[in-house]
């Protein structure tokens, strides 16, 4: 009751004007598709081909009526009889590309562009390098957001209350926590490069993408401003801009020359020793907070955490799973880095025990991000994936599997140092011995945990591209596959447990034209994980190379095999055998 069956993911395609295959007495003025959701595009989202290959559309892709799920591109006027195909490439409202096409005829059928729907829709593909610098763009993008906010959580909730606590009136101890803020400052600084780059990165190839060219071609000004006006462009500029602001308070507030640095000063006049860092003030928690909350933010509303039902559980399971591994992976880096420049200008008792104080606060924050990533984990699979079938049989479900076996290694890692390497340093702590071969294996596995980290990142990265597996079940399912020299198009509907309409259609694969050719069509549907089948029912003409089978009934939720095949002559037979997921 509490999880709606429906899944909004990539659009789907729902209606066309012209029909799919109609023949028109008079030329359109415009070809259009409608969507279940709304999608953006570019001036080359909806394109018309001639027999020969050219556009015949204006270009000027446009939302009719400004309905958003509507989009279409006026054609040029004077168009002689025959036949067209019109391709669709469009972002939807995940930031995903989806794309197809059908064929029409004015006055007269003829032969369409020449080439297949799937042809003309690779003329204006993007490359293989544009698609990996797209993953790869994402995954530093989501990288530099988990440092930024990790590495300031840990300077407001772990790193201040230890130094204040632990620290001493010498100057060794005042060197320390300059040399701490320098590297912290490094670090914030490198997150803002890496960050602004890749967001502007994304825009390019997601324009690229969006366009079907190269990255190198996106960088037009007119293909630019149309991305920008899109969902994604207006984000991931925005997160741009929140980029430099991270980098202009870096460099300021936290310089440790600055007025108001979290560093320790020299006490008050008359007094002696260092007075403690106070916490940050709110001018500081206010111009850095704002800006890395807007970034945690950029990760939800440009992806499946803004789009997928039930949105209001997605969303806040990703806005926290995206809080808890910024606040583990930017701890840890900043253990890694800016904590070594802090203990090496202390001496004796004094390096171990600011180094056990502060791992021994982060402990529990990192402990709770794990419980968090964990819980936050499974309800996103659980709304994304919801079949365990679909763990392996997709590309989503492969790579929430890896994503999930990196985490069981991280948690055996983080196990470990509680367990093992942190009793061990607290009792060097009290004898005031120096942490000798310990500190060596903690620096070592933090470097492990931050690596398996990067690892998952590029996994994120990749998971940003694909399509959660429950997008297969949001019904009705479509497909397209070849059945002998002819092309075969099936829907079924809803492709849920119980009665399914299965809408069959043959086309030319040439000219998008329906076929009309087989003497007779029977389907074979079983589920071999449940040694069901085969169930063997006929196909009823329902128009020119359309068939139907009424009430098919599947009541068991899996993959079924539907095995189609058509007779065409009393010597021609020709079989295809389609996988089916049913929820």
């Amino acid at each position: 009751m509490l999880w709606p069956a429906a899944a909004l993911a990539h659009a789907t395609l729902e209606s066309t004007s012209p029909a799919r295959g109609a023949l028109v007495a008079h030329e359109p003025s415009d070809v259009v598709f409608g969507f279940d959701q709304t999608v953006e595009g570019n001036f080359g989202a909806v394109r018309v081909y001639d027999s020969r290959g050219n556009r015949v559309d204006q270009g000027d892709a446009f939302h009719p009526g400004g309905t958003g799920s509507l989009i279409g591109s006026h054609l040029k006027p004077g168009l002689p009889k025959g036949s067209y195909t019109a391709t669709y490439r469009v972002v939807s409202a995940d930031g995903h590309i989806v794309s197809g096409g059908f064929l029409f005829s004015i006055g007269r059928a003829g032969l369409g562009a020449g080439l297949t729907v799937a042809q003309l829709l690779g003329k204006s593909k993007t490359g293989a390098a544009t698609e990996i610098a797209f993953g790869a763009a994402r995954a530093l993008q989501f990288g530099s957001i988990a440092v930024a906010v990790g590495a300031f959580a840990f300077l407001m909730l772990i790193w201040l209350p230890a130094l204040s606590a632990l620290a001493g009136g010498s100057e060794a101890w005042r060197a320390a926590s300059e040399a701490f803020a320098r590297r912290l400052r490094v670090l914030l600084l490198l997150a803002a490069l890496v960050g602004a780059i890749s967001a502007l990165a994304g825009v390019v190839l997601e324009a690229a993408e969006a366009a079907g060219i190269s990255g190198w071609a996106a960088l037009k000004p007119h293909v630019l401003n149309e991305e920008i006006g899109t969902r994604f462009g207006k984000f991931w500029t925005a997160g741009a801009a929140a980029w430099l602001g991270v980098g202009v308070v870096a460099t300021g507030l936290l310089s440790p020359r600055a007025r108001r640095a979290p560093v320790l000063r020299p006490a008050s006049l008359g007094a002696a020793g260092l007075a403690p860092p106070t916490l940050p003030g709110r001018i500081l928690t206010v111009v850095m907070g704002v800006p890395l909350a807007l970034l945690v933010l950029l990760p939800v509303v440009s992806g499946h955490g803004d789009t997928q039902h039930p949105v209001g559980v997605m969303f806040a399971a990703t806005l926290i799973h995206v809080t808890a591994v910024s606040v583990w992976f930017g701890g840890l880096a900043t253990v890694l880095v800016a904590l070594p420049a802090a203990t090496r200008r202390l001496e004796g008792p004094d390096r171990i025990r600011l180094l056990v104080g502060v791992v021994s606060r982060f402990s529990p924050f990192a402990l709770g991000a794990v419980i968090v990533l964990l819980t936050t984990g499974l309800v996103q699979s659980y709304v994304e994936i919801r079949h365990f079938n679909l763990v392996t049989s997709t590309p989503f479900g492969r790579a929430v599997l890896i994503k999930f076996c990196v985490l069981i290694a991280l948690i055996g890692l983080g196990a470990f140092n509680q367990r093992r390497l942190l009793p061990r340093l607290r009792s060097l702590a009290r004898a005031g011995q120096a942490a000798g071969q310990a500190g060596v294996l903690l620096r070592r596995s933090i470097r492990t945990e931050v690596a398996l980290l990067v690892v998952v990142f590029g996994v994120v990265g990749a998971l940003a591209s694909y399509a959660p597996s429950i997008a297969q079940y949001s019904g009705p399912y479509q497909t397209t596959t070849n059945i002998g020299p002819e092309q075969l198009q099936l829907v079924l509907d809803p492709a849920r447990v119980g009665s399914n309409q299965l809408h069959l259609y043959l086309i030319d694969p040439k000219t998008g034209a329906p076929i009309d050719n087989a003497q007779q069509l029977t389907v074979a549907e079983s589920l071999p994980s449940k040694q069901i089948g085969p169930l063997n029912q006929s196909g009823v003409k329902s128009g020119p190379g359309h068939y139907t089978v009424p009430g098919v009934l599947l009541n068991v939720p899996g993959t079924w095999s539907l095995a189609v095949t058509i007779l065409v002559s009393k010597f021609d037979e020709y079989t295809a055998t389609v996988k089916v997921p049913v929820q």
